[in-house]
């Protein structure tokens, strides 16, 4: 009988052809960059076996952290305490699934979300997004009384409501007159400006959200006829000024 020496690397070569990696799960997480306050971001998270074996048991499972609440998930995920939660069951090798949770952003500042895959071991991810909030503004304008006579006077009320969720700054209120008025007097949180028909009040410095600056021109009527008074607002957030027209009828 005759025995041959094996090389020990050449032993450790053959060896590393039989050897099973087994299951190996790499888990990621997308987001968006940016959100505002309020709005809805979607989470897509990609869960891949990119071993040899299949992965069992597979369990996924993502974190609502502070400045989210839960929506809704795909894939029947299911809200289990502070966690979404996906039960994939065996994820083979080679395959991936790709999962997606939508949630609300409910408070300004940096968010930042993990979500943890486990089977024989363990992978986490996570990704992180700004949430901002964005002024919205109403203008209005009211004239009383309407219809008014000649020689009679009217109040034009301009409201200004921040209908959004960040401040908005150095709002700005300019009203036009029309020929058939002339003005009497104004009010309001700043100081008004007359040249002419023009009436301008100085910036207001800020208007939180939900807030409300009010407005009030005092006008005499000149002449009859189907009139316009105009009003323009302006402020650092918009990058157009917001116009308002009201009609008033002088007999």
């Amino acid at each position: 009988m005759r025995i041959v020496a094996l090389p020990a690397l050449l032993l450790l070569g053959l060896f590393a052809c039989v050897v099973d990696a087994g299951p190996i799960v790499d888990i990621t997480k997308t987001c968006p960059e940016l959100r505002y306050l309020g709005r809805n971001v979607t989470f897509e998270i990609t869960v891949t076996n990119r071993g040899d074996g299949p992965a069992l048991n597979v369990v996924v499972s993502d974190a609502v952290t502070g400045g989210v609440q839960f929506v809704n998930a795909d894939n029947d995920g299911v809200r289990d305490g502070s966690n979404i939660v996906w039960h994939l069951g065996t994820l083979d090798a080679g395959k991936t699934r790709v999962l997606k949770t939508t949630m609300r952003c409910d408070q300004i500042g940096k968010v930042s979300n993990s979500a943890t895959v486990t089977y024989c071991a363990e992978a986490t991810t996570s990704c992180s997004f700004d949430v901002k909030g964005i002024p919205a503004i109403l203008l209005e304008c009211v004239d009383d009384p309407d219809p008014t006579e000649v020689g009679g006077e009217l109040t034009y009320t301009i409201t200004v409501l921040n209908q959004g969720s960040a401040v908005d700054t150095n709002i700005g209120i300019n009203c036009t007159l029309p020929p058939e008025e002339e003005y009497v007097s104004s009010t309001g949180p700043t100081e008004a400006k007359v040249v002419g028909k023009a009436v301008t009040f100085a910036p207001v410095p800020s208007l939180a959200p939900q807030a409300t600056a009010v407005f009030r021109l005092r006008v005499k009527g000149l002449a009859a006829g189907d009139v316009r008074f105009k009003v323009e607002l302006t402020s650092d957030q918009l990058t157009r000024p917001v116009m308002e027209t009201e009609s008033t009828h002088i007999y």
